[in-house]
């Protein structure tokens, strides 16, 4: 079987402001023609990023992603043979969503199933600056790593970094498990457990700062959000934290609503 991360949902405050941000300093592009106002879906040309309005008793925040298969019937079927305790829902013809042993929810797709409009379809040209990794921060990581291996086939990623976390890959776009301890966030706010952050590949870092002060000099609010990363003591706390539990990055920073993103070159 076959598995591809094909999308990330964020929930935001202000969705569509958020999709320009990515827009302009991810060179992220709008997939298929939406309405002004259509939920926004933007992409790399590999996986897809859904930003959606925040509607009420729904948190801002990272909230799930998104695998398509070409056997969805064989996802239900291990999924009911080694996690009897995991069910889904049906979201139309060939889409259901489920969730993990810790409750991290993934939407689940069969290749071409109806009404998923392309809107997470490879395209011919992948871009300069695309999505990396993302990370679930998990109270036992093995058991999550089992569920996405067994269900889903990701395989442990080649030459992964030292450290306890776990990392698996589709081939393209890395999932990374990182254990938590309330000791980690004895200098922090506790927040963070479940969908982590997003990690970025850019072409040059030095690029992306330059086009970042370029940008928000003539327009500050495209400013990223500084609040949570680096600044005060909860912020210094955040920032060590996110340093020492995800390796990948080089640079650590903040989308316009603050969720966390990591980027390399």
């Amino acid at each position: 079987m076959t598995a591809r991360i094909n999308h990330l949902t964020i929930v935001s405050e202000n969705n569509y402001a958020l999709s320009h941000y990515y827009q302009g300093f991810f060179h992220m592009r709008p997939a298929g023609a939406q309405g002004p106002t259509d939920d926004v879906t933007i992409g790399d040309g590999r996986i897809g990023l859904n930003i959606r309005p925040r509607v009420s008793g729904h948190p801002a925040q990272l909230d799930h992603f998104g695998i398509e298969v070409d056997d969805l019937g064989r996802v239900q079927a291990r999924i009911r043979e080694s996690f009897p305790g995991i069910d889904w829902i049906e979201r139309g013809q060939g889409v259901i969503s489920t969730h993990d042993p810790m409750g991290n929810v993934v939407l689940v797709a069969h290749t071409g199933a109806a009404g998923r409009d392309g809107f997470y379809e490879v395209q011919p040209k992948i871009q300069d600056r695309v999505v990396d990794h993302f990370a679930l921060r998990v109270r036992r990581p093995q058991l999550v790593a089992d569920f996405y291996t067994k269900v889903f086939e990701l395989a442990p990623l080649a030459n992964p970094p030292a450290g306890d976390n776990l990392y698996f890959t589709d081939g393209h776009v890395t999932l990374v498990i990182i254990p938590w301890r309330l000791g980690d966030f004895e200098d922090t706010g506790i927040s963070a457990r479940g969908m982590d952050h997003i990690g970025f590949k850019v072409e040059s870092i030095d690029t992306l700062k330059a086009d970042i002060a370029r940008v928000t000099a003539r327009n500050p609010r495209f400013q990223p959000s500084e609040t949570v990363v680096g600044r005060g003591k909860e912020g210094g706390g955040r920032l060590e934290m996110f340093r020492r539990t995800c390796p990948l990055g080089c640079h650590h920073m903040a989308d316009a609503d603050g969720l966390l993103l990591d980027v390399r070159e």
